[in-house]
């Protein structure tokens, strides 16, 4: 917790944990203010209403996924490096904070007030981040992609999947988690790696 704002911190690691165990309908600015230890009245004080609340809490996400992917990926020179990096601290990231990975996604776009415009676009920088060392891979010729932005975009689905498997507890119990991980994790890399041109 910050040292400035330790009750805002406090506030929205109670709603977090909430929203990951309980769900988006049974949060509610009464039971989160219960368990901080304070009155409604409080919360209000650094949240305007519950939809501000949910969309502080997808920003911060967002944000320290964006990090977490860049400080792993952008000290890597070779694209095809980077490439390998961003996918698999995408799912490293997952795996290792599931409450705050699953914000990002958990909450229906109906169930709130629209996600600002402004916010959607940071929210997208680890995505361009892939789309842009596809980009350069192809500039490069070490990868034959006909459409950066939508291979990106298939790819996130695909390490979405992956991660919400082991998260949700879907997977088959006969398979290892480890070996499930890092087997998918290679799959998706070589799906596109087949595509690098040949020298």
């Amino acid at each position: 917790m910050s040292e400035e704002n330790p009750l805002r911190d406090q506030i929205l690691e109670i709603s977090r944990s909430m929203l990951f165990n309980e769900g988006y309908k049974s949060l509610s600015m009464r039971k989160i203010a219960k368990k901080a230890g304070v009155s409604a009245t409080s919360i209000y004080l650094y949240f305007e209403n519950k939809d501000h609340l949910l969309h502080t809490l997808i920003e911060e996400s967002v944000e320290d996924l964006s990090r977490f992917i860049e400080k792993k990926a952008l000290p890597v020179g070779s694209c095809i490096d980077r490439f390998k990096a961003i996918i698999r601290a995408y799912a490293e990231f997952g795996i290792t904070y599931p409450e705050k990975y699953e914000i990002i996604y958990k909450v229906r776009s109906d169930s709130m007030a629209r996600y600002p415009k402004e916010k959607f676009r940071k929210a997208r920088r680890a995505y361009e981040l892939l789309v842009k060392t596809i980009e350069e891979s192809v500039e490069k010729n070490q990868m034959d992609v006909d459409d950066p932005l939508v291979a990106a975009y298939s790819i996130w689905a695909q390490m979405h999947g992956i991660v919400s498997v082991v998260l949700n507890g879907r997977l088959d119990s006969r398979i290892n988690r480890e070996q499930f991980i890092d087997d998918s994790i290679e799959h998706v890399i070589q799906g596109f790696l087949i595509r690098a041109a040949v020298t």
